[in-house]
């Protein structure tokens, strides 16, 4: 039973004990709690931060965080090393609540150390959860010095004046938590990479050295640099074509604070990416495209806090908003209006916001819904009769996939007149008068009329000798179906690539005995379909 005279209640301090391991599961992810150490790096002026995760000789993981930031001498590193230390000088600060280096380190080790050098001065203190538990109390270690021998070289390597700072958890107990070291090592390798992406997106405007608007970090995992990431992929209208639409815009919100009302802006940036069947495979993997990733980019001083998704539900995750990208930026005067939380994650719009946003995301969401049905860039209507179907999606799409569905190596032996060779696995054999195609990564090509009235026949593209496929615009069939569909571009690149594959399939199985069957397959199908053209509406 308790005894209420023990109880005082002018000093209420919780039971260090009881607190220490419930502040463990303040909801961080792992990696909210890089980003958070990073923070401090870059509130700290750092320019390099150097991560590390690996494990010790005796198989304990450890991980490091090292910057040449400002450092800190041994009052502010007590200072820092406090629960809820005091609040910073500047209001921009990305470390805002004096919780974070803390609570994101022991959320997944149970022993926190931090060093830090400057002018010459190395200081280090220690927390141990279990330390804490053992005598009840908030006892701050002091660390030998000599455990952290690689990480003091690191940061005279990092820094010229060996200011900075270091950041060490050991006794890491969550940070995996398989039993089998073939499991956990491939489990450790696939957070490396996950940490890495994540710190990409979310210090990407740090991380890209064009943008002068804001401070410059170099980071590194595991001695691998991180490449910024920009979720809007303007880096797609660098060669002049504009794949991807933005709009801007300022929206003026009312804030009272002490009982006078202020005004405040921030950014809206609508972004349409442009259709998958357009992209590369690099470009895709470059933009992260899918489900995912879809949604609001929220930036803080630069920092992002949310990434991917729709907070509220404004919309929900489907397919066809995968091209719909919305950037929104905000200085700290805006932190409590949108009530960001103390990992940095959350984020909320006030309902009255909430409509204004998607009212003006209402174009945006239309375009992308648009542009995701109809494939690449619409075609104005008449084009497919005058200049010729624009064929961008189908030869970008065909490209991804025409290595991996080559079965046969082609080599031209004489461009004048068309004589090339063909080694598949029936053979060896020499064609002659082979139509050639001239314009790299062009697989898909119409030409006004082609031998015999076929609809289709194979060509070869003259400077990479890929296979392609070359199609009859007087065919009837070709009038009716194409001409029909010249502004659906998802139909033009099925049927395109209908068409490679035949065309694909006559050269991995051409030889000197099927060359005959195989031309006369082509003639008679080309012909039924003239006939069952008929049955197709006319086409003005």
């Amino acid at each position: 039973m308790i005894d209420l005279n023990d109880i005082d209640e002018d000093d209420f301090a919780p039971t260090p004990s009881r607190l220490v391991e419930g502040l463990r599961d303040t909801g961080y992810s792992l990696e909210a709690s890089f980003a958070d150490i990073v923070d401090n790096s870059i509130a700290a002026n750092a320019t390099k931060i150097d991560i590390q995760i690996y494990r010790e000789i005796d198989g304990r993981l450890r991980v490091s965080i090292i910057d040449n930031g400002d450092g800190m001498d041994l009052p502010t590193l007590l200072s820092a090393m406090r629960y809820g230390s005091p609040k910073r000088e500047s209001p921009k600060s990305l470390g805002k609540f004096g919780m974070g280096l803390k609570t994101a380190s022991t959320a997944f080790c149970r022993r926190l150390t931090v060093l830090s050098s400057t002018d010459d001065q190395l200081n280090a203190r220690t927390w141990d959860i279990d330390e804490i538990i053992k005598n009840d109390k908030w006892k701050l270690l002091t660390p030998n010095e000599s455990n952290y021998e690689e990480e003091i070289e690191q940061l005279s390597k990092l820094s010229k004046d060996s200011s900075g700072t270091i950041v060490v958890w050991e006794e890491v107990d969550r940070l995996l938590v398989y039993s089998r070291r073939n499991d956990a090592e491939r489990a450790l390798s696939k957070i490396i990479t996950e940490i890495s992406e994540h710190l990409s997106s979310t210090f990407g405007k740090f991380l890209d050295l064009e943008n002068d608007s804001i401070s410059n970090v170099e980071i590194s995992v595991n001695d691998k640099a991180l490449k910024a990431w920009d979720p809007s992929g303007t880096w797609l209208n660098a060669d002049g074509e504009k794949l991807v639409t933005i709009k801007s815009n300022d929206i003026e919100v009312s804030m009272k604070e002490n009982g006078v009302e202020r005004s405040e802006f921030f950014e809206l940036k609508g972004v349409i990416l442009p259709n998958k069947s357009m992209l590369s495979e690099d470009h895709l993997k470059k933009l992260r495209y899918g489900n995912d990733n879809q949604g609001f980019y929220i930036y803080r001083e630069g920092r992002l806090i949310w990434g991917g998704g729709w907070p509220h539900r404004l919309f929900t995750k489907e397919p066809h908003l995968n091209l719909l990208r919305v950037e929104l930026n905000f200085n700290h005067e805006l932190d409590d209006y949108f009530q960001v939380d103390i990992r940095k994650t959350r984020i909320i719009f006030p309902q009255t916001l909430r409509e204004r946003i998607k009212k003006f995301l209402a174009p945006y969401r239309n375009e992308a819904n648009k542009r995701y049905r109809e494939g690449s860039s619409p075609i104005k209507k008449g084009e497919g009769k005058k200049g010729g179907l624009d064929r961008k999606g189908s030869n970008t799409a065909i490209s991804k996939h025409s290595d991996d569905n080559r079965h046969a190596t082609v080599s031209i032996k004489d461009a004048t007149s068309g004589v090339i060779s063909v080694k598949n696995k029936f053979g060896e054999m020499e064609i002659s008068h082979a139509q050639l195609v001239q314009g790299t990564d062009i697989l898909v090509e119409e030409r006004e009329t082609l031998d015999n009235g076929s609809l289709w026949e194979f060509g070869i593209n003259n400077d990479d000798g890929n296979i392609c496929v070359l199609l009859n615009k007087s065919h009837v069939f070709y009038k009716k179906y194409y001409s029909a569909n010249y502004n659906n571009p998802v139909l033009i690149q099925s049927m395109d690539s209908l068409f490679w594959a035949l065309a694909n399939a006559e050269i991995s199985a051409i030889s000197e005995k099927s060359k005959r069957n195989i031309e006369e397959l082509r003639f008679l199908v080309s012909k039924d379909l003239r006939y069952l053209a008929d049955e197709l509406p006319d086409v003005d």
